[in-house]
C-alpha cells in the first residue's frame, strides 16, 4: 500500500461557530434527510438501528443525532458532558450489568447501567439519549436484558443501536429498532473531505481508494501511519496461509497467544481486520469490479492472482468467519484458539 507521511493530521482552521449535529456528517445524505424528517414531524422513534460496514461512520450519525435532540439551538456545548446523554462505545464485550437496572449501583464501566439511565426523566431537555456503538460486543444475556427495554420502552427516551454486524444480533431486538442502512462516501467526496478539513494534500485519493468510503478508516490511517502500513504486513504473511500446511498455520497462530490478553486480543483484530478487507478485495476482483478494490493499483496484479486461485464460495465463507471471529474474541474467546481454527479454515481445499 502507499506509504503515508509520517505527520499527524493537521484539521483545517475551524469556522467561527463550531458545526454541530447533522451538518458534521459526512455523506449518509438518504439517512440524514429520514432521520430530519422524523424528527420534524415528532415521529422519532423510540429504537434505531444503524446498520453499516465498519468505519462508515455509523456512531458519528448516531452522535450528531443526539446534539440535533440535546444541544438543539443551545450555544454549542459538549455532547459527551451533557446529563442527558449516555454512550457505551469501548472496544471490550458489552455484559448484562451495562445494561440492566441495578437500583443501588452503577455499571461495571459506567455510573449508571442503560436501564437505570433511561429510567430517569430528561434532566436539561425534552429527552435522553443513548447509544451503544457496534452492538453486536453485546453478549445474548445482554441482548435479551435489552430486550425488555426495546418492548417497554420508558417514555421521552431514544435509543440508537450501531452494528456492522447485524446477524449478530438477536431477531426479536432487531425487529424493534427502525433499521436504518447506511452506505459508503464516493471516493470523490471523501477526499475531497480529506483535503478540505484534513489537509491530506496528496494522500487523500490514496487514502480514499484504501478506505473504500469509509471516513473512520480514512482519518485513522491518516493519523496513524503505522496502522494503516499494517495493513499490507498482515496481508504479506496472511494472504499465503490459505495455501500453507497444518504446520506452519498452527506455528504462525501461535504468535496470537504471546503476551497480555489484552494485547493478544488487539493484535488479532488488527489481523482480522486486514484479512476481512482483502478478502472483500478478492470478492470484488472475482466479480469482475477490480476497480471498486481498496488495494493500491501497484498490488492489484498480486491480488487478482491470489484470487484466481481461490473459490468464490470460499472467499464468502472465509470472509464470513472472519467477522464471526472477531465477535467471539469481542466476547472473550481465547484469541489464540479462534485464530487458529480460522487460518486452518481459510485453507483453499485440494482439488478432488
Amino acid at each position: 500500500m502507499s506509504p503515508v507521511p509520517a505527520r499527524k493530521a493537521r484539521p483545517a482552521a475551524p469556522d467561527a461557530a463550531p458545526r454541530l449535529g447533522f451538518d458534521r456528517v459526512l455523506g449518509h445524505a438518504r439517512a440524514r434527510a429520514f432521520l430530519q424528517a422524523q424528527r420534524a414531524s415528532d415521529r422519532l422513534a423510540h429504537a434505531y438501528c444503524l446498520i453499516g460496514e465498519e468505519g462508515l461512520g455509523k456512531t458519528t450519525l448516531a452522535r450528531a443525532l443526539a446534539e440535533e435532540l440535546l444541544l438543539g439551538g443551545d450555544p454549542p456545548r459538549r455532547l459527551d458532558v451533557h446529563p442527558d446523554f449516555w454512550i457505551d462505545d469501548r472496544e471490550e464485550a458489552i455484559g448484562i450489568d451495562e445494561i440492566r437496572f441495578h437500583p443501588e449501583k452503577g455499571a461495571p464501566a459506567h455510573e449508571q447501567s442503560l436501564q437505570q439511565f433511561l429510567s430517569l426523566k430528561p434532566f436539561a431537555g425534552r429527552s435522553r439519549v443513548a447509544v451503544l456503538a457496534n452492538a453486536e460486543r453485546m453478549t445474548e444475556a445482554a441482548q435479551n436484558c435489552l430486550l425488555k427495554t426495546l418492548e417497554e420502552p420508558p417514555p421521552a427516551t431514544v435509543l440508537i443501536l450501531t452494528t456492522a454486524y447485524p446477524d449478530h444480533l438477536l431477531p426479536t431486538c432487531l425487529s424493534r429498532c427502525q433499521m436504518v442502512a447506511l452506505s459508503a462516501t464516493s471516493r470523490q467526496e471523501l477526499a475531497a473531505w480529506l483535503r478540505a478539513v484534513f489537509e491530506a494534500g496528496d494522500q487523500a485519493d490514496a487514502l480514499a481508494g484504501f478506505a473504500q468510503g469509509r471516513p473512520g478508516w480514512a482519518v485513522r490511517a491518516l493519523r496513524d501511519p503505522a496502522w494503516f502500513e499494517g495493513f499490507s504486513r498482515w496481508v504479506e504473511e496472511l494472504a499465503p496461509l490459505a495455501f500453507a500446511d497444518t504446520g506452519t498455520i498452527l506455528l504462525y497462530a501461535s504468535r496470537f497467544g504471546q503476551g497480555p490478553y489484552a494485547e493478544q486480543r488487539l493484535y488479532a483484530g488488527r489481523a482480522l481486520r486486514a484479512l476481512s478487507a482483502w478478502l472483500r478485495d478478492a470478492l470484488l476482483v472475482r466479480a469482475g469490479m477490480p476497480d471498486s478494490a481498496s488495494v493500491p493499483p501497484a498490488r492489484l496484479p498480486q491480488l487478482e492472482a491470489w484470487a484466481s486461485r481461490v473459490p468464490p464460495g470460499h472467499l464468502q465463507a472465509s470472509l464470513a468467519r472472519a467477522q464471526r471471529t472477531q465477535l467471539l474474541i469481542d466476547q472473550n474467546v481465547n484469541p489464540r484458539l479462534a485464530m487458529e481454527v480460522l487460518l486452518l479454515d481459510l485453507r483453499v481445499p485440494a482439488p478432488a
